[in-house]
């Protein structure tokens, strides 16, 4: 027998959670970085992330490394099935804040054309992949272990870089970011395509999975448009 689903709840019946799941998925990501997006510009025009860390160079990279554990206890805590809807979003809101804090010094870094360009490329590729992780008749799962290997792989690295730096360093950790980034955008689509043809136990768990989604997503578009501006982002104040 299927599952029933409250009249109450924002997905409504079960047919409307199955077809509406991967369109909420995309607006709890989308809503997330128009708030790193606008945080970031506001600290950046106020000035007010660049001077605090200037002068507090260790709360900085406790924030900057702070951000890796966070998504690690994040995750765990979406995937709980014993909190609600609404701290779940809250959770995820005040992570992509905290980011936009943390990227307002991009825009003090890099120039705007470099940035603006880094976020049209990020937005390019992962739409790509996105169609190709829908699409792709592959099981991408066979590829999950490669995958999260590079990715522990490119966190060492990532972290190694801010110790020695190195601009041929930079250029193969933001490629490399490319790379495995852009895989991951499709395994993480097609994953989520096969959570909505398995269905949900209810509607509840379906909203939850959509905000679990939407941050696995945040964090690959976060994530390419960073490798990018590596790559590209050459041009420095």
């Amino acid at each position: 027998m299927a599952p029933t689903y409250p009249a109450s709840t924002a997905f409504g019946t079960q047919a409307a959670v199955e077809r509406d799941f991967l369109r909420q998925v995309f607006a709890w990501m989308f809503l997330a970085l128009a708030l790193t997006t606008g945080v970031a510009i506001w600290f950046h025009q106020s000035h007010t992330a660049l001077n605090y860390f200037a002068s507090h160079t260790a709360i900085f990279y406790i924030a900057l490394f702070g951000q890796l554990a966070l998504v690690v206890v994040l995750s765990r805590v979406l995937s709980s099935q014993r909190i609600s809807v609404s701290f779940a979003a809250l959770l995820f809101f005040l992570y992509a804040g905290l980011t936009g804090v943390v990227f307002s010094i991009l825009l003090d870094v890099y120039t705007t054309d470099s940035v603006v360009g880094a976020f049209a490329g990020a937005a390019g590729v992962f739409g790509g992949m996105a169609v190709v992780g829908y699409t792709t008749k592959t099981d991408l799962s066979r590829f999950r272990g490669i995958l999260f290997g590079a990715l522990i792989g490119l966190i060492a690295a990532s972290v190694a870089f801010v110790f020695t730096g190195g601009s041929t360093f930079n250029l193969i950790i933001g490629f490399a970011g490319v790379l495995i980034f852009s895989g991951l955008t499709a395994y993480d689509i097609q994953r989520l395509e096969a959570m909505r043809t398995q269905g949900f136990a209810n509607a509840q768990s379906a909203e939850k999975l959509a905000i679990f989604g939407a941050l696995r997503l945040y964090l690959d578009f976060i994530n390419l448009f960073i490798s990018l501006l590596r790559i590209f982002g050459g041009g420095r104040r």
